[in-house]
């Protein structure tokens, strides 16, 4: 931590990815420890320092995270509409660009896009 603060005024980027990959069982305590090191760095209250961490939103790390940051400075990309359409534009190439799948009736196609792009839930 003192390296981050013996840096300067110059920006300082951390980028944490894919958070919830991070093991979560018992004895495993690799996820916590990650939360813990996030909470020490927004704790330093570094005027440079921007902190990036990606995530599937599942429900410790969620938690985790509204703990320790401010509203303002969280960005929920699950929940934005953009991320849906690009699900539901996906989807919906493969399915009218599949061989097998160009044969089924239209409100066949429609159903399997409606029902995988709900089901996903961001992902």
């Amino acid at each position: 931590m003192k390296m981050l603060e013996a840096l300067g005024e110059a920006p300082i980027y951390v980028i944490i990815d894919a958070l919830d990959e991070c093991p979560h069982t018992l004895g495993v305590q690799s996820r916590r420890e990650m939360l813990e090191l996030i909470k020490e760095l927004t704790g330093l209250n570094l005027s440079n320092l921007r902190l990036c961490v990606t995530s599937r939103p599942e429900v410790d790390i969620s938690d985790g995270l509204k703990l320790i940051t401010s509203t303002p400075n969280r960005i929920c990309l699950h929940l934005e509409d953009g991320q849906k359409k690009d699900l539901i534009d996906y989807i919906s190439s493969i399915v009218y660009s599949d061989k097998e799948m160009k044969k089924w009736q239209k409100d066949d196609k429609s159903l399997v896009i409606q029902v995988l792009s709900d089901r996903a839930d961001g992902v």
